[in-house]
């Protein structure tokens, strides 16, 4: 899967996790640790603190597939 796929897909779910217009959401940094493969199921955490950014991981099962910091005022309504 490209990165930028990837990075689409997980800015998709935490605008429709919290009920939020696309443009709202940013990616201000992102590592990529590990390929998918076709077929792999993925899973998204989103740490979601009092302080700016908030950090997100993509795995794969126990592999860490990518990380990365949001920043914006998406999490005001998270």
């Amino acid at each position: 899967m490209p990165a930028a796929l990837l990075l689409d897909e997980a800015i998709c779910a935490i605008a429709a996790a919290g009920d939020l217009p696309i443009n709202d959401c940013s990616i201000s940094s992102a590592k990529f640790y590990s390929p998918v493969a076709p077929g792999e199921l993925l899973n998204l955490r989103v740490v979601v603190a009092d302080a700016m950014p908030m950090t997100f991981e993509v795995h794969a099962g126990a592999r860490l597939i990518a990380s990365g910091d949001f920043s914006g005022h998406v999490w005001e309504r998270l």
